[in-house]
């Protein structure tokens, strides 16, 4: 694993020193005597704080302040000067210091102000980057709207397109609720955010991605890739989405973890589609209170198994047959389209495989199983 980076800047070669051997096990640390040194250093190494001094002869730290914000505005930059004044560390934090500290520094305080600024701009850029990728996602859904008018009046596949991308824009929407209240929450009680929903969000908007080139591909009647496929970390990555989505409704998902050898032949984007359909219509049947989601994989003889167990009701007895029928909803007017269990059967009958729907054996929700050819 990669060491977070520090830049620190300063022409005396006693506090730079000092400053190495006080964060060299730490972090991947790189010493600059002057601000030209250090911009030329920049050209090539992307630092995760920066540690700089601010009376330098030649360029200042301030000078150099200038300079740096204009190659990397979300990097921490803490100003050290042994000639402290009310104004200079205004005049620092004016033009983008994050902090400001005097010489001689303490050991304890500065370690913990950098580690603390380090986390800060890593949550920074991966904000920037979710933020770069949501826009873009947008722009891509808008051109693929705009390039397929036509769909409009091909009802079938027009729905469907749209069923797709509603499960992961919707762990999207979910993940982004979550993230502003937690950093309305953070902010408030001085904390940092918690990256972890960044990372779902950046999952999810990957997953779109993945969606919209299968699309783009199915419209130019391309085959789709067909691939070894470890059902393990698909089944891991849709039981993460709906973790923390289940947890708004204070319900638990619980991941049963299988072989890691449960592999089949298929195409990634098309199993992970059936996949996080069956969770999605779990989530959606959850009681209001006390609601629970087993997820899980498993070989069984020459079959791979990926089982969806609620306890949501389960399916009416009647009505089994007809739930894997276009169209069919048991949702009434205000419900989905009735697309999703259609949608899956098809993409589990194309892998060779079966899906098999049920009631557990308490009767007190739905058992989903999909059974594919296992791979060996």
């Amino acid at each position: 694993m990669s060491k977070d980076k520090l830049l620190v800047i300063d022409d005396e070669f006693g506090p730079r020193e000092s400053l190495r051997f006080l964060f060299k096990d730490i972090y991947d640390v790189i010493c600059a005597e002057s601000v030209d040194r250090a911009l030329d250093e920049l050209k090539t190494f992307t630092p995760d704080c920066i540690i700089s001094d601010i009376k330098m002869p030649g360029k200042t730290g301030i000078q150099g302040l200038k300079a740096i914000r204009k190659i990397d505005p979300q990097v921490s930059i803490i100003m050290l000067t042994g000639f402290g004044s009310l104004e200079t560390a205004q005049e620092a934090i004016r033009h983008g210091a994050n902090d400001y500290l005097k010489k001689p520094f303490d050991t304890d305080e500065i370690r913990e102000t950098v580690a603390k600024y380090i986390q800060r701009t890593k949550i920074h850029r991966k904000q920037i980057e979710t933020s770069e990728r949501l826009e873009s996602l947008t722009s891509q859904l808008q051109e693929q709207l705009d390039a397929k008018e036509q769909l409009a009046s091909l009802g079938e596949q027009s729905s469907e397109f749209v069923h797709d991308l509603n499960n992961p824009l919707s762990v999207i929407n979910g993940y982004v609720q979550i993230l502003i209240q937690d950093i309305k929450d953070k902010k408030s009680g001085g904390k940092e955010v918690n990256v972890n929903y960044l990372e779902q969000i950046e999952q999810s908007v990957s997953r779109c991605r993945d969606m919209l080139t299968l699309w783009h591909e199915r419209s130019r009647r391309a085959d789709s890739s067909v691939k070894k496929v470890a059902l393990g970390a698909l089944v891991s990555e849709v039981a993460g989405n709906a973790q923390t989505l289940a947890g708004e409704k204070n319900a638990q998902v619980l991941l049963n973890c299988g072989s890691d050898n449960c592999l089949i032949e298929g195409d990634n984007v098309q199993i992970f589609r059936a996949i996080q359909n069956i969770v999605g219509n779990a989530l959606e049947a959850l009681p209001e209170a006390g609601g629970v989601i087993n997820i899980g994989w498993h070989v069984d003889g020459s079959r791979a198994l990926v089982e969806v167990e609620d306890n949501g009701g389960g399916f009416p007895a009647t009505k089994i047959a007809d739930l894997q029928t276009k169209y069919y909803t048991t949702k009434g007017e205000a419900g989905g389209m009735g697309l999703g269990l259609f949608i899956t059967k098809n993409i589990v009958e194309a892998h060779g495989g079966s899906l098999i729907l049920a009631n557990n054996n308490n009767q007190t929700g739905a058992l989903v199983t999909l059974a594919f050819p296992l791979l060996k």
